[in-house]
């Protein structure tokens, strides 16, 4: 006897379209749905999760604070070729090609972040036939330097708790990386996506018994005069020896290594 099992209908071109903006922004399915805004009306979740249901993908609105902090979406393709479906719909946000020679064709990355224009990051990755995408506002450099402060010397359990898959361990107890959605290389979007996992991309964490004592990380967004005048209007005015700027609080130093191009920034808790 043969057994017809009915496969989850891949997406259709009227659906990609909904999802999907120029570049790979949110799509005409999130009007009125503002990142970073108000959660979204009690209308606009319907309509979202109906269109989920009839196109078999799930979206997720994500809010904390009374705030719209990321949109989710993932897409399986069933069927023998799934993974052609996963990989095509990977195209339309910037997946990148990781190359280890100038001719050399290269392998497509797995996971990678990447700043689009109009204030929005993603966070992407293909599973074999399922593909994952996380869209948040980005940060800029002030509400970086915000970010990376408030975390040192606070109690790791909570932090772990509210940044839920953000938050990944790389040694046991020990050395840990935060994603947060801000470019930390200065490419335009439509020539680079930032390949990960990768230190440089996100907030390094060390810390022990139970406490974090350094984060640290490396600001190439935009000009170095800009960043510059970032750290100096969070921090005030630094002692300066030759390419080093420290700043020493009461409860933490922070140490910058500073070239023309980069800042590399410690925060370490006393």
């Amino acid at each position: 006897m043969v057994v017809n099992r009915t496969e989850r209908p891949w997406l259709t071109r009227e659906a990609t379209s909904q999802l999907l903006g120029p570049g790979g922004t949110p799509g005409p399915l999130f009007a009125g749905v503002t990142l970073g805004g108000s959660p979204p009306s009690a209308e606009a979740r319907a309509r979202i999760a109906e269109f989920a249901r009839a196109n078999h993908v799930d979206i997720r609105l994500e809010v904390s604070d009374d705030e719209l902090r990321a949109i989710r979406l993932s897409v399986t393709f069933g069927g023998c070729c799934g993974y052609e479906g996963a990989d095509s719909l990977a195209s339309r946000f910037h997946r990148p090609k990781r190359e280890s020679c100038i001719h050399c064709k290269g392998d497509w990355v797995d996971d990678w972040s990447i700043a689009l224009d109009g204030g929005v990051n993603i966070r992407a990755r293909v599973r074999v036939n399922r593909f994952e995408v996380r869209w948040e506002p980005t940060l800029s450099t002030t509400e970086l330097l915000e970010t990376a402060d408030d975390l040192v010397g606070k109690q790791r359990a909570g932090v772990t708790k509210a940044a839920a898959e953000r938050w990944l361990e790389l040694e046991h107890g020990h050395r840990y990386t935060l994603e947060v959605p801000y470019p930390f290389r200065h490419e335009s979007y439509g020539e680079y996506a930032a390949a990960l996992p990768d230190s440089a991309a996100n907030l390094q964490i060390t810390g022990e018994h139970g406490r974090i004592d350094d984060v640290a990380f490396t600001l190439r967004d935009g000009d170095i005069d800009d960043v510059k005048a970032a750290m100096r209007a969070h921090w005030g005015r630094p002692h300066v020896t030759g390419s080093t700027w420290t700043w020493k609080k009461h409860d933490r130093t922070i140490t910058a290594e500073v070239d023309d191009y980069s800042s590399a920034v410690t925060i370490h808790a006393l």
